[in-house]
């Protein structure tokens, strides 16, 4: 070459690689040019695949599927011929390739003419390498272009959308129908942790180049090797192994070596794809807005969910969207008791906590404060509404949920569930996704299978909600308010919090409290020491990851749920938490099917009553037991219900 790759024409290069003079890494070529991902496949087997990257645009995003037997790409490059402009292939019999591992790669084909392609359909997917160009423009390190390496490729446990497949070998058949079965693949490259939302700006603006990441940090969340190590089998990495140095995040995207996966499980008797790194330039100019002509309200707001000393993991909402948490937190941050909760404040803790259920599938919840000790039903008003609200929410967006409790209020938690599931049900707001469970179980069911592994090594639970639930203090006691001491009516469920703390990292923990003897406040033991009366007593030694201080608990539970609702209306967040297989946007969710009408609140809090549970801070009276909570009136619950509505619709 007498021209660097980086400034090559597209033309200049696919004659390049035509007359094979070049067999590497088109990372860095012809920088400002769409570059492409290859497979051909038989023409029986092209409709699936093509079904395939509809449902999964982040790893396949399709931009051209040819007609059988072509070769050219015209709307995408002139003078082109896909069976010699890419540096190398891959050739496939059944599902196997014939180069399988980086050793081999001298021997990738470099060449496919002389293959019959009669019967031949080729997708061109669209492919990172296109948007480095932009990411160097805008101050972003991309390491695999300076030293002229390959990017760093990964096979995840992250399965594609399936299409249905026409009497297809190697797919597993799942209630009658033939699917594909397709693990996700992802490119990895280091950026300073100060760059990435900028990193997200730039790179979702080029959607046909896989837009945004899917993943950002900690690795083995997705089944890939923590340290990122090439020692797995053949079809689990391709590309060059890349040192994420100090200071620098791994994060990955979508990635087109998807393909090869897609062959491996159609099994065509024959078909091709590009070898990994080694793409397809098209003649269309990579074109964008800067990424500071973004809507400000739609550049990212990286929300860091990982506790000191795991591996860094991260989310990602809209400014829009981080700004209606500040709002919400300012609602549920009212203290009516005077109790001193404003001291015990954690900025931001909302966003993070939403998040890491909005990214759980499986979270355990508890509450129950035997503020009512000297009656025979125990429960308190204030945290079992709150408790189902977000229940219902992460049931409504397809998670497991399992309340868990003491023996003695299972029976009454099981009611409640029944009759928020029935009324829900009932009504014009239930859920329209996907629904999840809420199952109940004791502290003495739950305590030896809370930390078990499902089948693919991940934790049973990816969150564990504390609303409303006694924190032990220093002396391992649990009290009151009034420092009265209630360990005899309590079972020791922040156990679970305890060890999970210390030894489950990637289970995120989340407390919910309004008055310093909760768990969670374990994270701001100290000022509750200062500002709460009584604090050198009762204070929770109990600590969560993430901390919701609020004039009542039940509103912590509200504003999760309405958290939910942000988060999932969202479009950054909603790809990024799905990976970008399902839809680019969010489905049409409404705040209904997230937060409760007042007819429903009353209804629960009515229903709470006949079963004997009281506000400890109003006597019942000649009409039986108050609706009241905390001992404020219905409608002031009601109103913050409404206020928050109110924030999550507001643009």
């Amino acid at each position: 070459m007498n021209s660097p790759p980086t400034s090559l024409a597209p033309r200049d290069a696919r004659s390049l690689f035509r007359r094979q003079a070049f067999r590497g890494t088109t990372s860095g070529f012809c920088l400002g040019y769409l570059q492409a991902n290859l497979v051909a496949l038989p023409s029986h087997c092209a409709d699936a695949f093509e079904e395939l990257c509809r449902r999964n645009h982040g790893p396949l995003p399709l931009l051209y599927r040819s007609k059988r037997g072509e070769v050219e790409a015209p709307p995408l490059a002139g003078d082109s011929d896909v069976r010699s402009d890419v540096p190398r292939y891959s050739v496939f019999s059944n599902g196997v390739s014939s180069v399988t591992a980086e050793a081999d790669a001298d021997d990738a084909p470099l060449d496919l003419s002389g293959f019959q392609w009669d019967q031949m359909v080729t997708f061109y997917i669209g492919c990172s390498f296109s948007f480095e160009d932009a990411l160097l423009s805008a101050g972003v390190p991309i390491r695999n272009v300076a030293e002229g390496r390959n990017v760093s490729i990964f096979k995840t446990n992250i399965l594609c959308r399936s299409p249905c497949l026409p009497q297809t070998a190697g797919s597993d058949d799942v209630g009658g129908a033939s699917k594909l079965v397709c693990p996700m693949v992802v490119s990895m490259r280091p950026i300073p942790r100060d760059l990435l939302e900028k990193t997200i700006a730039v790179s979702s603006l080029f959607p046909n180049a896989h837009g945004a990441p899917v993943h950002i940090g900690d690795p083995a969340r997705m089944g890939v090797p923590a340290d990122l190590s090439f020692g797995k089998s053949e079809e689990e990495c391709y590309g060059d192994p890349t040192e994420v140095r100090e200071n620098e995040v791994p994060v990955f995207w979508g990635c087109g070596v998807t393909v090869r996966q897609a062959v491996r499980a159609l099994k065509p008797e024959l078909a091709f794809t590009h070898y990994p790194g080694s793409m397809f330039i098209t003649d269309l100019k990579v074109t964008s807005p800067p990424p500071l002509s973004l809507d400000p309200a739609q550049y990212p707001c990286v929300v860091p969910l990982s506790r000191d000393g795991a591996p860094f993991f991260a989310s990602f909402v809209s400014h829009e969207a981080a700004l209606k948490f500040s709002r919400m937190e300012e609602v549920i941050l009212e203290d009516p008791g005077q109790r001193g909760i404003r001291p015990l404040f954690q900025e931001s803790d909302l966003l993070g906590a939403t998040l890491a259920l909005s990214h759980a599938s499986s979270v355990a919840i508890t509450t129950g404060f035997p503020a009512n000790f000297r009656c025979q039903q125990k429960l308190e008003m204030d945290g079992p509404h709150g408790v189902l609200v977000v229940a219902q929410a992460l049931a409504g967006l397809g998670k497991r949920v399992v309340l868990i409790c003491d023996a003695r209020d299972k029976t009454t938690l099981e009611s409640c569930v029944h009759q928020v599931t029935s009324v829900k049900a009932g009504t014009s707001t239930a859920r329209a996704t996907a629904q999840g469970s809420i199952e109940v179980w004791s502290y003495s069911e739950a305590r030896d299978v809370v930390f078990s592994k499902r089948e693919d090594g991940s934790p049973m639970f990816d969150c564990l909600l504390a609303i409303e639930r006694p924190g032990r203090a220093n002396d391992q006691s649990y009290y009151t308010m009034n420092a009265v001491d209630i360990s005899e009516h309590v079972e020791p469920v922040d156990d679970l919090f305890l060890v999970a703390m210390e030894h489950h990292p990637r289970v995120a923990t989340i407390g919910i409290g309004d008055g310093g003897n909760e768990v969670g406040m374990g994270k701001v033991c100290g000022r509750v020491k200062e500002h709460v009366p009584k604090g050198d007593t009762i204070a929770s030694c109990v600590a969560t990851d993430f901390l919701l201080a609020c004039g009542v608990s039940n509103w912590g539970g509200y504003a999760l749920a309405a958290g939910l609702f942000v988060a999932s209306s969202c479009p950054l967040h909603w790809r990024y938490r799905n990976h970008a297989i399902s839809a680019e946007t969010p489905p049409p969710f409404r705040i209904e099917q997230f937060l409760p009408t007042a007819e429903e609140t009353t209804s629960f809090l009515k229903h709470l009553n006949s079963l004997g549970v009281g506000d400890p801070c109003v006597a019942a009276g000649a009409s039986g037991l108050s609706m009241s909570v905390d001992g404020l009136p219905l409608d002031t619950h009601l109103q913050k219900l409404e206020e928050l509505a109110l924030l999550c619709n507001y643009v």
